[in-house]
């Protein structure tokens, strides 16, 4: 299996769009831009500002509703996630397809921003509870 893991930083084009499912699952669409970067001769990277790329990535569940209140047209974002490849047929017959991002983590990048983060209360977490009872000699992980 390939393992095709991205990490992108560029920023949200559009109010990101909640929806459900018909199965109740909640599905974020989100659009963003990126600065095309381009090595030079001695090896520093520059970004080509005249010339962005646009990805589109969607997020699933609890996390996509937490991104719907939190992040919004113009942030930053740093994105991980993985590259999805699907082909259709349009209404005229023709195929078309598209590779979007279908995202892991998102979140605002700090890099000249702040943030304050809220515990989601609605949602259940993957992450196993920290835990605060160490003997002295004990690593903490």
């Amino acid at each position: 299996m390939v393992d095709n893991t991205v990490t992108i930083v560029g920023t949200i084009t559009m109010d990101p769009e909640l929806r459900t499912t018909n199965s109740g699952m909640s599905v974020l669409d989100i659009n963003f831009a990126g600065p095309k970067k381009r090595r030079f001769t001695d090896g520093e990277w520059v970004n080509v500002d005249d010339d962005p790329q646009y990805f589109s990535g969607v997020v699933f569940g609890q996390q996509a509703e937490n991104v719907s209140t939190s992040l919004t047209k113009g942030m930053r974002v740093i994105i991980v996630g993985k590259l999805n490849y699907s082909t259709w047929e349009d209404q005229q017959g023709g195929n078309r397809s598209k590779v979007s991002i279908v995202i892991d983590e998102i979140g605002p990048a700090l890099k000249w921003a702040t943030a304050n983060v809220d515990s989601s209360s609605s949602g259940s977490s993957d992450m196993p509870k920290a835990r605060d009872n160490f003997e002295e000699n004990e690593a903490p992980f």
